[in-house]
């Protein structure tokens, strides 16, 4: 059977998943730590692993631990569980899938309509996989992380595409950053250049931005046309991708077969929003978007536009740029947008 007389998980079984995960995490030390990790520790504590203590043992940021968990995961060496908590009597509920969350659930203990959010009432943790050991499940709260940090990863998107929103269902967030870009004058490229030229500048292009939104903690959300949009969890993040990005492209403009042509338009809004399913995808709506995508609409080539709301906690990224404040008029929304424009 593989069972060790230790803490009970199936030696030869975990080994198994353990080299089908390697070629994934491309670090065979990793691997190792992972491995000493489910044969040393307690069933309890595989039974609601706590990523925060992870983190501090393993000197690991917390997007790198979330993207292993969630390649282990894949291979069956543990497993996802959502758990939805009560925003008035904190009793929590199991679901299986996010699918499962609905935008109005009644709390059984108490009776209370709940509207659950990812960043705040559906929560994840991860837990040995039931293949590999034998154990009932009693989950430590402390264990516990926000959904929006899971769900907000490339690895997420890709691996657990099946994880969405059921269609017309929709699920609140309190707080998402968007970042939306845009190359300039792509229309005069492609005159300038031709149709294969102008789809090679706009795919090395989306190389640099894809990697910086990786590298920045953020996912990429979409494509339309040679238009990018991407999430964040915090503004900060954002503004240091976009930062970095106008910096890479004005090398990237430098090269003699580029010339200039790719001209990047960037904007930058956080808020509130909800998720939805489009388009088979997990995707967002609602007026921070909207507002997101009509303040990229307003940078300038080389320009970087950020809202006040975004700007408000990153101010520190902004002051070793060249900034100016203004109100633009905005379409569909009603009061001036305070702006806050970036070209260093």
């Amino acid at each position: 059977m593989g069972w060790l007389l230790g803490n009970g998980v199936k030696k030869s079984w975990l080994d198994v998943r353990l080299a089908r995960l390697a070629p994934n995490v491309n670090d065979p030390e990793i691997v190792k730590k992972l491995r000493s990790y489910c044969l040393n520790t307690s069933l309890k504590d595989l039974c609601s692993i706590s990523l925060s203590k992870l983190e501090k043992d393993w000197v690991m940021p917390r997007q790198k631990l979330v993207s292993l968990f969630l390649w282990a995961s894949k291979h069956k060496i543990f497993q996802l569980q959502y758990v939805v908590h009560c925003e008035k009597c904190e009793a929590r509920g199991a679901a299986k899938t996010i699918s499962d969350v609905k935008h109005q659930m009644t709390c059984n203990s108490c009776g209370n309509i709940n509207k659950p959010s990812l960043d705040k009432s559906i929560e994840i943790v991860f837990a040995i996989h039931p293949d590999l050991a034998r154990a009932k499940i009693a989950h430590n709260h402390s264990a516990f992380i926000p959904a929006i940090q899971v769900l907000n990863t490339d690895e997420f998107r890709t691996l657990f595409e099946s994880e969405k929103p059921l269609p017309g269902e929709h699920l609140r967030i309190g707080d998402l950053t968007f970042l939306f870009t845009d190359l300039f004058g792509s229309t005069a490229t492609y005159e300038k250049l031709g149709d294969g030229g102008a789809f090679r500048i706009v795919r090395e292009h989306f190389t640099i931005l894809f990697d910086l939104i990786k590298k920045h903690n953020g996912t990429v959300v979409k494509t339309i046309g040679d238009a990018v949009m991407a999430t964040f969890l915090n503004s900060s993040d954002a503004i240091q991708c976009a930062l970095e990005a106008k910096d890479s492209f004005k090398k990237f403009n430098k090269r003699k077969d580029i010339k200039g042509a790719a001209g990047l338009k960037v904007g930058i809004h956080k808020g509130p929003c909800i998720a939805v399913t489009l388009n088979q995808k997990l995707d967002f709506f609602g007026t921070t978007v909207n507002k997101a995508a009509r303040v990229q609409g307003i940078a300038d080539k080389d320009e970087i536009c950020v809202s006040k709301e975004a700007a408000e906690s990153a101010k520190h990224l902004l002051e070793e740029s060249r900034v100016a404040h203004k109100q633009v008029t905005v379409k569909g929304i009603k009061k001036p947008v305070e702006i806050i424009s970036v070209r260093r």
